[in-house]
């Protein structure tokens, strides 16, 4: 069985999938569509997104896909049109039990839960065209906590499933602050947008050997607190670079800036 690569995607809002906002020929949106086309080209046996928008226990994890479950509208104040959206997928009980019995072998709690995509894994999936994708889509939670070392070694955990058929897709922002995006008129970019996307760039993009440090040091960036005030959009890119493991080459696949927030988009293969 071919062995799988690894995303790490930049997700945005339901807005997202406004083709007058994001035209299908802009760079984020022709981006997202390469990245789709790609996983689709790959016939995977089966995708788990980690998503900024699940955060489980500080030292526990939970697992959806047991069943098929409504979407999760997490967003407010958009138009309601966003509300009415769809992403028809297939869900996989069996890749449910897999994910959970990789994290009990590392003696790490997690729970099998009935739980719908929240929209950090539907929106940018369905920008991707990944719907009524011809293979099962579950989502595995982050940590509650900001630990960097902790989910890269919950990457680690999943890198088996790169063997078995498995996509391995993390859903964050490589820079997210909607503090600076909603709270000023100014659509002017940010002056640390650029800077910490490229030291992200420069970690993800350097000697394979030295990624997983590089992306561990970004704890110590004067910038990180500007470019995310919160953490939960940078882990699972800390999720892809664990479970690309340090043999992998990375590519990056998208590069967008906007006001407060970078696009942009890796593989691992």
């Amino acid at each position: 069985m071919t062995t799988m690569p690894v995303y790490f995607v930049s997700h945005g809002g339901p807005n997202l999938l406004d083709d007058t906002e994001y035209p299908p020929n802009g760079a984020i949106a022709s981006g997202l569509r390469a990245i789709g086309d790609e996983i689709k080209a790959l016939s995977p046996r089966g995708m788990v997104v980690v998503s900024g928008h699940w955060e489980a226990g500080a030292s526990s994890l939970q697992v959806s896909g047991i069943r098929a479950e409504p979407l999760i509208y997490d967003f407010y104040g958009f138009p309601a049109l966003y509300y009415k959206q769809q992403f028809p997928h297939t869900v996989d009980p069996q890749l449910s039990q897999r994910v959970a019995e990789l994290f009990k072998a590392q003696n790490v709690p997690i729970d099998t839960v009935a739980r719908g995509l929240d929209h950090g894994a539907w929106v940018v999936l369905k920008k991707a065209g990944l719907a009524n994708a011809p293979f099962p889509i579950i989502q595995l939670s982050l940590y509650k906590n900001e630990s960097m070392d902790m989910h890269v070694q919950l990457g680690e955990t999943l890198a088996e499933l790169k063997k078995e058929g498995i996509v391995v897709v993390g859903s964050g922002m490589a820079v997210h602050n909607l503090r600076d995006l909603f709270g000023s008129r100014s659509t002017s970019l940010r002056s640390y947008v650029e800077p910490f996307d490229k030291q992200i760039e420069q970690a993800v993009l350097g000697p394979s050997s030295e990624r997983k440090n590089g992306v561990l040091q970004l704890k110590q960036s004067k910038l990180l607190r500007q470019a995310h005030p919160t953490l939960e959009h940078l882990m699972p890119l800390h999720v892809a670079v664990g479970a690309a493991g340090d043999q992998s080459k990375a590519a990056k696949m998208l590069e967008a800036y906007q006001v407060s927030m970078s696009w942009s988009c890796y593989r691992f293969d």
